[in-house]
């Protein structure tokens, strides 16, 4: 009898597992609509076919430049899944029990070259239409780069990812938090360089760099094209030291 309820037990915890992860498998919306180009295919619910139609032409209006600025030559189209709740978007990220602990502002993310995200449509705390148009924009910059270089730190690619979406900081997120060190430039956890200030800080690194060596270094370290010094002819340390002394001017 025991033996009996031990197995009965197993089953029903892999059961549930599997009911727990298999959303996580089936990223499409319920009943989904798709509208696709040659560098996008979006997927989206019926009754949202406005917030719909401004993501996916604010994607179709700006892939081909932002491909074209980070030499991004690959043909395969960038999937994006559009969703009308936030518990609609959780769930496909990560399964039910994502319920329990998905942060009140989440809008969504990029999972291995594809976007999940909420509509513009949807009301999210702390976000307005806007930002969660522009987020958007955000995660396609996090998918192409995903597709180059997998590899690229967070810091990097949150950089560019906001440098090239055009989110630029206010001075009060620069004022309001210390220069990250270079060990926290190096963190992969995203709690932590969100405390940090790491979204702010890492569009003033990609502007240094950019202002100072040009674009075309920085596209070349992003691809994975060398190190530091490679592209650069400095190492990490030295240009970490001349962005804290650009970062204090800015600051002053």
């Amino acid at each position: 009898m025991k033996s009996k309820k031990t197995s009965i037990i197993i089953i029903c915890i892999i059961a549930l597992a599997i009911i727990q992860t298999l959303p996580i498998f089936f990223p499409k919306p319920l009943g989904s609509q798709t509208i696709i180009d040659n560098n996008i295919h979006l997927y989206y619910q019926l009754g949202d076919e406005i917030g719909a139609k401004e993501v996916f032409e604010l994607l179709k209006d700006k892939s081909d430049e932002i491909r074209t600025k980070m030499n991004f030559k690959n043909s395969v189209p960038t999937k994006v899944y559009l969703y009308k709740t936030q518990n609609q978007l959780a769930i496909r990220e990560a399964g039910f029990i994502t319920l329990t602990f998905a942060p009140s502002w989440h809008i969504g993310d990029s999972h291995k070259g594809n976007i999940m995200m909420v509509s513009p449509y949807t009301i999210v705390k702390g976000h307005t239409h806007d930002s969660i148009l522009n987020a958007t924009l955000h995660e396609l910059v996090h998918s192409i780069v995903y597709q180059m270089n997998p590899k690229l730190s967070y810091f990097w690619d949150n950089g560019l990812a906001t440098y090239l979406a055009q989110q630029e900081p206010q001075e009060r997120e620069i004022n309001s938090m210390p220069i990250p060190t270079l060990r926290d430039m190096h963190t992969e956890n995203g709690l932590k360089f969100g405390e940090m200030g790491g979204y702010a800080y890492s569009y003033k690194y990609i502007e240094y760099l950019d202002q100072i060596y040009g674009w075309e270094k920085v596209a070349a370290y992003a691809s994975g094209k060398g190190d530091y010094k490679d592209v650069f002819q400095k190492s990490e340390e030295d240009i970490y030291r001349d962005w804290c002394k650009y970062m204090d001017e800015l600051r002053k």
